[in-house]
Formats: structure tokens, sequence, C-alpha cells
């Protein structure tokens, strides 16, 4: 019986922090970069799962996110991909979930001459986030590869939390802040909100899809993370056999965190959203309303009028501002 660790970054196994580096986010029009197993590439700032491990009868290597479109309308396309190679006219490896995500993905396989027994898979950490959102929306597309026989779904999942988790993998390998351990809200750290999303039927072109956060808590979060993944077993137990369907892949583009009144002040408009990027905001009114933009501390830093339910607002990531549309007050943190 052979075991091999895979993960992302060099196939090496560490623990990562929440980070608030720069990124392309969320129109992934920014700058790409090879994954972390110089396999394929991935957006700056989110981080792929790839594999690059070798064996004594080939390697099992590969990458699961390429890069969509072209440099004005990039979008990444996750894809459940084969990794390993043919020997003597048979396959020999395993099919590894697509997973592009904030944090860092990784797989663990029990194996047996090249074929997968079990596994266990997550994702490490995610980003600095202070924010509330109500939801995140992105515009997706899906395909489920007629070839398999395997019953697989895209599953996206959003999470928020504070202080940071300790736990270990099936393996005994250590991690800090692993998706599952701040779910289950471990010791050290407090689930602050969460929502996920299933896709299981073809979407043939982009539409908009939404994820709403379920706070189980009044507190402020630290931490952010969002999972996009191709493949169900992301919410499947190490115990199970990794059966994941090859050729799957979903498309994502133009996320974003969407954000209700605050109640700060008597708002008049209780229906109004803010979706906010790093590039500014819309709201779901086409009405001319003043806006002003405040530091936390109250001090004016920007003021105009949106229109046509668009403002321009460069929002540092992870930064909270307070933001007024008309009566309607938001407390808001960009990706």
């Amino acid at each position: 019986m052979k075991n091999f660790y895979l993960i992302l970054s060099c196939c090496a196994l560490f623990s990562l922090t929440a980070h608030s580096e720069n990124f392309s986010g969320d129109d992934f029009n920014g700058a790409w970069e090879s994954d972390g197993g110089n396999q394929k590439v991935q957006p700056v700032g989110w981080h792929a799962l790839s594999c690059n491990a070798s064996g004594g009868f080939g390697s099992m290597k590969g990458g699961t996110v390429t890069k969509g479109g072209d440099d004005t309308n990039a979008y990444p396309t996750i894809e459940n991909i084969f990794a390993g190679s043919v020997v003597f006219g048979s396959k020999m490896g395993y099919v590894i979930p697509g997973i592009l995500s904030l944090g860092n993905p990784w797989i663990y396989v029990n194996t047996s001459y090249f074929t997968a027994v079990t596994g266990d898979l997550g994702v490490d950490g995610g980003v600095e986030f202070t924010g509330r959102p109500s939801k995140i929306t992105f515009k997706a597309q899906y395909y489920n590869a007629p070839t398999s026989d395997i019953d697989d779904a895209a599953h996206i999942k959003v999470y928020l939390w504070k202080g940071s988790a300790e736990s270990t993998d099936i393996s005994g390998a250590s991690h800090t802040d692993e998706m599952s351990a701040v779910l289950a809200g471990n010791a050290g750290a407090t689930l602050i909100g969460s929502g996920e999303l299933t896709i299981d039927n073809d979407i043939d072109a982009f539409e908009t899809k939404e994820i709403s956060i379920d706070y189980t808590s009044q507190e402020i979060p630290e931490k952010m993370n969002i999972v996009f993944c191709a493949s169900n077993y992301l919410s499947k137990q190490p115990e199970k056999p990794l059966e994941v369907a090859e050729g799957n892949y979903l498309q994502i583009d133009d996320v974003a965190v969407v954000y209700n009144s605050t109640g700060i002040e008597n708002t008049q408009n209780e229906e109004l959203e803010l979706t906010v990027t790093r590039q500014g905001f819309s709201i779901n009114d086409t009405s001319v309303q003043p806006v002003t933009i405040y530091e936390t501390d109250g001090r004016l830093i920007n003021q105009g009028l949106v229109n046509n339910g668009r403002y321009d607002f460069p929002f540092t990531p992870g930064k909270i501002y307070i933001v007024k549309v008309g009566n309607a007050v938001f407390k808001v943190c960009a990706l």
C-alpha cells in the first residue's frame, strides 16, 4: 500500500493562515500565475488544487484550473482531471476534483498500485475579512461530462470565522484553519457565518448565482474563505472512496459580496442591496441618489451620485467602510 500526499505549492505539507495579498479576485482580469504544482494556472490571490507526485511506475501530475476567455474578459475553468499516466495501455492514477479557493486546497490519497482507495480533502486558511455580507454572487457555467458514470455535481462553500483551529488529516499531517475544522467550530475557531450551493445541472451560458450567508453569531469575523469545486467530493467523508467524475467542469466569473442596510440610521429603503467589488458597487435601484463613503472613525473620504445603479470607488480588500446611499447605511468590506 502506498500513500501519496498531494498539496498545493510544491506538494509539501504546510499550513497557511489568512492573508491579505492583492489578487485579481472578482472579475479575474488581473494577473495570473502558475499553480502550486506548476501544472496549470491560477488567478493571483486564488489557489487551485494541483498534484505533482511520482511513484514507481510513473507520475501523478495534474492541475485543475485553466484560464478561459481573454485578457479583457477572463474567467477560470475549474475541472476534475485525471492525475496519472498510461502504463502498458492501462491508466494508473485517479481523478482529483477541480478546486479554486481563497485558501489553500490539498488532497491526500491512499492508493494501491496507483488506484485510489480512500482520500481526504480540505482547504487551509482564507483571507483577512471583517465584513458581514448577506450573500455572495457570481456568474457560473457548468458542464457534466457524459463520458463519466459517476454521479457528481459542483459544490461551492463560503464561510467566515474568527480565531484559529489546529487539526490533523487522516495521514496525521497538521493543518491550521482547515475548512472542516472551521465549519465544525473546533477549539480555537468560532464559525460566524456560512453558506453553500450545489449545481448538478448543465448551465450552457453564464448565469448569476447567489449563496446566502447564515449567521450563527453576532461577532465580527476576522477571516473569510470561498471554495469553488467542480465535484461534490468536497462534502464527502475521508473514509469514502475517492469518486470524482472526470471531465466535469465549473466556470465562474464576477464574484462579489452583497450587503443589506445595517440599520445605523432609520432607512427608508430596507430593500436596497449593495453588491461590492474592489472597483466600486452596484445597487438594485436605478434612481439617482447621493453617496457618501466614510472611514470607520467617521472621516469622510468620498462623495458623489450613484447613477444607473453603479458607483465607482477603489475599495481596499479586507477594509471596512461605511457607505451611505440616500437614507440607507451599509457597513461594507470588499474581497
